[in-house]
């Protein structure tokens, strides 16, 4: 019902728009811009509620999948329920921890101490999991979330994740590749460019600045290999990342991290060469 109803309200604006002056007006009360406004609210409001009935959606399949919680699932089949009641009833009670950070983005709830808490509990989660691979199977499930909650400052933020993933790389040396945080951000479909800047401004922690160089070399790699592709892999900040890995050779040399130097640099000599 609510995507038959998006899908009328997107053509009656459509209409609306192409009909100008002339023709049957749907409210000739009022002026074609009047009516294209009321339509658009029209159109947001059903957006919403579709994004909501989603969420409610997740919601029940998860308890099915888990068994157990027939009751509540059912009591899901009666009715629409408002965002606030399925954080309260449902979500958060149940700890279905997905299902919280998708409430965030659709209520754009900004409660970061939560947030970074809940990420922990789902990482905790998959790492905990037997039947589950380490960081791979972490890089799965964030970017699985990504996926959906990008570009929500409120249930994804760039800063925290970064942080999340980096400190497991740190915890889990023999599993870290670099490339790890920088993967699971653009298989999140984080753009090239907010990677950048979310990994280029984590670097000034002490701890995690040899990290962060390996992750902005490796990036700074995948974007060249993505240059004539679509979205913005044709718009690299060139000099701001050729700016980024002078800063960290520089710093590579004077903490005598040889292997560290000598891999930034073959970065950079590929992006001189190739812009």
């Amino acid at each position: 019902f609510l995507s038959l109803a998006i899908s009328n309200a997107k053509v009656a604006v459509d209409m609306v728009r192409g009909r100008g002056s002339h023709g049957p007006r749907m409210a000739p009360e009022l002026s074609i811009e009047e009516e294209v406004d009321e339509l658009g609210a029209l159109l947001r409001d059903t957006e919403d509620q579709l994004e909501i009935a989603q969420v409610q959606l997740d919601i029940q399949q998860q308890l099915r999948s888990r068994g157990g919680h027939e009751t509540p699932a059912r009591a899901l089949d009666e009715r629409l329920y408002t965002v606030t009641e399925l954080y309260d009833k449902f979500a958060e009670p149940l700890r279905l921890w997905d299902a919280v950070l998708l409430i965030f983005k659709a209520s754009n709830h900004d409660d970061r101490s939560m947030v970074e808490e809940i990420w922990n509990a789902i990482v905790r989660t998959v790492l905990d999991d037997e039947h589950r691979t380490g960081l791979m199977a972490v890089s799965s499930k964030v970017s699985q979330l990504g996926r959906r909650l990008y570009p929500s400052a409120a249930a994804f933020p760039l800063d925290l994740l970064v942080t999340v993933l980096l400190d497991l790389a740190h915890e889990r040396p023999t599993e870290y590749t670099p490339g790890f945080v920088a993967d699971t951000l653009l298989q999140s479909r984080v753009p090239h460019y907010a990677a950048f800047e979310a990994l280029r401004n984590i670097y000034k922690r002490v701890d995690m600045a040899n990290t962060v160089a390996r992750e902005i070399a490796a990036l700074t790699a995948m974007w060249i290999d993505a240059r004539g592709g679509s979205g913005d892999s044709q718009n690299m900040p060139v000099m701001d990342v050729d700016a980024a890995l002078s800063l960290y050779i520089v710093n590579a040399t004077l903490g005598n991290n040889i292997e560290l130097k000598a891999e930034l640099q073959r970065v950079q000599d590929r992006l001189r060469q190739v812009y």
